[in-house]
């Protein structure tokens, strides 16, 4: 596991069920998604969460995996006695790592009105985005009609209706990449910040749904650079945890589209 620069990291459920009065549980060797196989006390071991687990060393090396570089914690050379002892659980215990709530939208609350002048983040914002003059409902809270230029289609939009304000780094996203164990606070500072929305063309908005960049991208091919870039800033400042795989993925997307950018 590692932070990108731009994203519950991905979590594997372990289902190890005591169903006798005195179970030994024997912690897997794991193999991540670079290949390095981790053994039970290495210093990386309790770090990587997206892998594959082998019952001892041997079988992960025979699987392609290979042993970590100096200074990672090392595994026990193959044939020699474990150093790691087993474990042993009490009567009943349900040993689960890392069980992800479910995502509900509403633990991020709602758009906020942190000044308490009627604008709450999404009228604020598109008075703040629009490059023309801003007309608002009678009591001055909503913000009816301006003019925006959408990055994700490089289209113009004058009335408000037509446009969702996008989290660029999804709410459900972020919730599978660290937000489940954020406290209420700092979920809605993220559903909030500025940094993390844009005002797009609504349906442009809801094919992206919950997607990352890996999956969805803008439309309009001059922001994808702009994007990346953007999702990889919000994904540090907020400390998301992404996969291996993940991580390498983005940041080769990343440089793609910034050389060409």
């Amino acid at each position: 596991m590692r932070l990108i620069s731009i994203a519950a990291s991905i979590l594997i459920l372990i289902g190890l069920i005591a169903p006798t009065s005195a179970l030994a549980v024997q912690l897997p060797v794991k193999m991540s998604g670079s290949g390095i196989c981790h053994c039970p006390g290495g210093d990386y071991y309790d770090k990587t969460k997206a892998f594959r687990p082998y019952a001892d060393v041997e079988a992960c090396l025979a699987d392609g995996g290979r042993n970590p570089a100096r200074g990672q914690g090392q595994c026990p050379t193959p044939g020699a006695s474990p150093t790691t002892p087993a474990r042993t659980e009490p009567d009943n215990i349900e040993r689960v790592a890392a069980v992800r709530p479910p995502y509900d939208r509403d633990l991020f609350g709602g758009w906020a009105d942190f000044d308490g002048d009627c604008q709450n983040t999404r009228h604020e914002l598109l008075a703040g985005l629009s490059t023309g003059r801003v007309t608002y409902s009678r009591d001055g809270c909503y913000v009816q009609r301006g003019r925006w230029n959408d990055p994700y289609t490089g289209r113009i939009y004058s009335n408000a209706r037509d446009l969702d304000i996008d989290h660029l780094v999804p709410l459900a996203y972020a919730w599978s990449h660290g937000a489940d164990s954020w406290d209420r606070d700092k979920r809605i500072a993220f559903a909030n910040d500025p940094a993390n929305l844009f005002a797009v063309q609504a349906s442009a908005n809801r094919q992206k749904g919950a997607a990352g960049p890996l999956e969805w991208m803008p439309p309009s091919q001059v922001f994808h650079c702009q994007y990346l870039l953007r999702f990889t800033r919000i994904s540090l400042d907020y400390e998301l945890r992404f996969s291996d795989e993940e991580a390498l993925a983005i940041d080769r997307m990343t440089r793609d589209a910034c050389r060409q950018s």
